[in-house]
């Protein structure tokens, strides 16, 4: 799939405009059979600041067996439709291309298991805009190469 395929369809997705301000979501996580293996609730913030091109994003995810995921981005905006973006359990850097509705993001990321362990996974996540305040995304995590999960998220933007 390539992003140029969104290039002409609107409404645009800046994740400088979507990210800043608060969103709430919901997620479900299902395994490459489509078994779903988890759900949880989103609750996100973020802030634009323009002189340094870069959106400051939290979100965290609580999920229906009790633990918490909190990812602390900074997406910067290196030019039109590219970005970059750090986070403290991130191997590397993010990679984001935008074109359209559409904003496909994909990182490697030390991720924090319900059993206290961690484990890490490559991220392909497609943000999709439906409206201003509303995004699906369809993301999938993998290990050396291998297809892990598959998360269908919902943001709506609250503010």
């Amino acid at each position: 799939m390539s992003i140029n395929e969104y290039r002409d369809a609107g409404p645009e997705f800046l994740p400088e405009k979507f990210f800043n301000g608060q969103l709430e979501g919901w997620a479900v996580l299902e395994s490459v059979t489509g078994r779903l293996q988890k759900r949880a609730t989103i609750k996100a913030e973020g802030a634009w600041d323009d002189k340094a091109q870069t959106v400051h994003f939290t979100e965290t995810y609580r999920f229906d067996d009790g633990h918490e995921d909190t990812l602390r981005w900074s997406i910067r905006k290196l030019g039109p439709g590219l970005y970059s973006g750090s986070e403290p359990r991130l191997e590397g850097e993010a990679k984001g291309e935008q074109a359209g509705f559409a904003y496909n993001w994909k990182y490697t990321r030390d991720t924090p298991q319900a059993n206290g362990s961690s484990t890490k996974l490559n991220f392909d996540d497609w943000f999709y805009l439906i409206e201003d305040r509303a995004c699906i995304v369809r993301g999938s995590a993998g290990r050396l190469g291998l297809p892990f999960a598959t998360a269908h998220v919902t943001y709506l933007k609250t503010s």
